[in-house]
């Protein structure tokens, strides 16, 4: 597959695939403690290569803070266990070791020159504008980290780094698909509303009679509709008193929606309308209400306000938006079909030992997992 891709799109720009993909995997943070020389085993193999004891701990734990800082501070085993952060952080460690591997063989990975040079320019370990090397060794030391781990680290970020400028390559977007965001994005309505879910359609209903066990109470595509020929009439007139009368709630209003669009097509209380989308935005203004069915109910809707698409105001900053967009969804479906494929033919272990503390057996990892 590798072979083929850069036949057509050359070594560059593969190599900006794969270490845009690494990047997505890198574990955040430089300076975290890690567990020691003394780690009890390891967490697996990727093609032969280990995922240590120490990088399993320092990426769960950094997965964990992360989590708390989300949680409000709380976060319990049986929460790790329900959402399989252990397996997770395993398998994000798993693919940035492959592909490590990929682009190092593929001879995009950066070299000991160029790291080097990034060390060098960095502020953290300069003292008077200067690198200072006892410095240097001191706050790794006091991290826990050594020089040949530190610039391992490093060279995951310059591998990304190289060929980020080629990812816009990847994924080529055209002006004809750019007019086309722009427009669904700007065609826009504002449109009144009633909604009607479900579980208030079924208290609205009659009981069915206690002493007739053969009655049968209507179904919720017969109560729909029963509802349809009754709400409609009364959202067409006008009457607000009449819908509130129809839904036993003499509060009851006709409500007006913000903008909608096809990326923005969510109308709070009620979800999103993106399964009807098609329907509602062939409406015109003044089109009398409709019914659309949607998750968990029915939404009654008029079409009030329209804006359509204009070529001649839209600004660069919103044309720049719609390509930087379009490019980021295409490179991200080069990214997952990689990936998948590269997991799939690697030979991925994981120690279950180690990673879920179980007293499991090594297990073997495939894509989809």
């Amino acid at each position: 597959m590798i072979n083929v891709m850069r036949t057509k799109l050359g070594p560059k720009v593969i190599g900006g695939i794969i270490a845009v993909i690494a990047g997505i995997f890198v574990v955040s943070g430089v300076f975290l403690p890690g567990s020691g020389s003394n780690s009890p085993s390891v967490a697996g193999e990727v093609n032969g290569e280990t995922v240590s004891y120490s990088e399993y701990s320092r990426a769960l734990n950094q997965r964990i803070e992360f989590m708390k800082s989300m949680m409000g501070g709380k976060v319990s085993d049986e929460m790790l266990a329900q959402f399989k952060i252990r397996e997770a952080v395993f398998q994000d460690l798993a693919q940035k070791k492959l592909l490590g591997q990929v682009a190092k063989k593929e001879g995009f990975y950066p070299s000991a020159e160029q790291i080097r040079d990034s060390i060098l320019k960095m502020d953290a370990f300069k003292k008077d504008g200067r690198f200072d090397k006892v410095l240097y060794k001191n706050l790794l030391n006091q991290n826990q980290y050594t020089p040949t781990r530190f610039e391992e680290m490093i060279g995951s970020d310059l591998m990304e780094q190289n060929f980020r400028n080629y990812v816009s390559s990847i994924a080529k977007v055209s002006p004809a698909e750019v007019d086309r965001s722009l427009e669904e994005s700007k065609n826009k309505r504002k449109v009144k509303y009633v909604y009607v879910d479900n579980e208030t359609l079924r208290k609205l209903s009659p009981v069915a009679d206690a002493n007739n066990k053969d009655a049968k109470l209507p179904s919720i595509d017969e109560l729909t509709t029963q509802m349809d020929q009754k709400m409609l009439p009364a959202l067409n007139s006008g009457s607000e008193a009449q819908v509130g009368k129809l839904l036993n709630d003499k509060k009851a209003k006709i409500k007006t929606s913000d903008w909608l669009s096809s990326q923005n097509d969510m109308i709070q209380g009620v979800g999103s309308l993106r399964s009807v989308q098609a329907d509602l935005f062939g409406m015109k203004k003044g089109d009398p209400f409709k019914a659309f069915r949607i998750m968990g109910g029915t939404v009654y809707v008029k079409v009030v306000e329209v804006e359509s698409y204009d070529p001649s105001k839209v600004t660069e900053k919103e044309r720049a938006d719609a390509v930087a967009k379009l490019q980021s969804s295409k490179q991200n479906e080069i990214y997952s079909d990689l990936l998948k494929s590269w997991t799939k033919s690697a030979k991925i272990v994981r120690n279950d030992k180690v990673v879920l503390g179980n007293g499991g057996s090594n297990v073997p990892v495939t894509a989809e997992q």
